[in-house]
């Protein structure tokens, strides 16, 4: 059988009837890139557009808004469009308004499915409000040009945008330009510049005794266990209750693995070493690269020498347990 083209799909598409009081939701998407824009696309700022606009509408009653925070829109697995879509399921909602197109998604072919397929398979109608999209009074031999082209056209700006992002990035690793979101286990980062780093004098001598135990012939899993012993907090749980980190399912338990990266880490040194990874912003995925990336030495304070440090790993090449 001939595989039916987009155009003939959106024809054929069943259009939501005419009704009052669609239940109606909001839905709202930021990535990271988008935070770099103009101030209109704001969480905040699309919520009062968009709640000004559902008030106008005398067939849209607004029962729930959705909102996705640092998410790239490349991709259709978000925490809150997948409650939208469940809510949808369910029943529970109708209608979805959103900005723009864009909002919606970046990805030419999934936002089209959505569109020209699931929504109409389910009876909801779809708003897209500066595009001046509405699924219930569109044109179909219109429109079936008009918004896969709108689509393409946002898929390839996510595209050109995360080059841009990653050249920015590229050229501040070159430059020594510290761009983790938090300090590695015995450094916090400094309140006045946030690519700077300072020794977190309470830990400090957690990461002092791990080099010392283990020049004097602890195993890596023997220092775990006496960490443990001890009641130390291991890094994840030391930082969420320093309000660094907020995610709830990490274990208060030190491991082999963790004194393993305390001691390969060049940042005990004074020194970083920077750019082995990088964020794809397109496709939101952190990737390895197959590089050294960048090393800088004397960039903050050390907690430990290099020359300590140089025979913890001659250590650490022969002892692995």
């Amino acid at each position: 059988m001939a595989r039916k083209s987009r155009k003939e799909s959106v024809a054929i598409a069943k259009t939501p009837e005419k009704q009052s009081g669609y239940k109606t939701a909001m839905y709202v998407r930021l990535s990271r890139e988008d935070e770099r824009k103009i101030e209109s696309d704001t969480v905040e700022n699309q919520i009062a557009f968009l709640k000004d606009f559902v008030s106008k509408d005398e067939t849209l009653d607004l029962t729930e808004i959705y909102v996705d925070r640092h998410v790239t829109g490349t991709k259709f697995d978000r925490p809150q469009f997948n409650q939208m879509i469940a809510d949808i399921r369910s029943g529970k909602i109708n209608c979805v308004v959103v900005k723009d197109l864009s909002r919606l998604g970046r990805n030419y072919l999934e936002a089209g499915d959505y569109i020209e397929k699931i929504f109409p398979f389910f009876g909801v109608r779809f708003i897209a409000v500066t595009d001046n999209y509405d699924s219930l009074t569109s044109n179909p031999s219109e429109d079936g040009l008009i918004v896969p082209l709108k689509n393409l056209i946002n898929e390839a700006y996510a595209k050109d945008i995360s080059k841009k992002i990653d050249t920015s990035f590229e050229n501040m690793f070159k430059q020594g330009i510290f761009l983790a979101t938090t300090a590695a286990y015995g450094y916090k980062k400094d309140p006045d510049d946030p690519h700077m780093v300072l020794v977190d004098e309470e830990v400090k001598d957690i990461v002092i005794r791990i080099y010392v135990e283990f020049l004097t012939g602890s195993s890596l899993s023997q220092i775990a266990r006496g960490l443990n012993a001890d009641g130390i907090l291991a890094p994840s749980v030391y930082w969420q209750e320093k309000g660094v980190i907020h995610k709830q399912k990490y274990t208060n338990k030190w491991e082999s693995k963790m004194i393993r990266r305390i001691i390969e880490n060049p940042i005990y040194t004074g020194d970083i070493q920077i750019g082995k990874t990088k964020k794809c912003y397109y496709k939101g995925i952190t990737k390895p690269m197959n590089r050294e990336g960048y090393y800088f030495e004397n960039h903050h304070e050390g907690i430990v020498s290099h020359e300590m440090q140089r025979r913890a790993l001659e250590l650490l090449s022969i002892n692995t347990q």
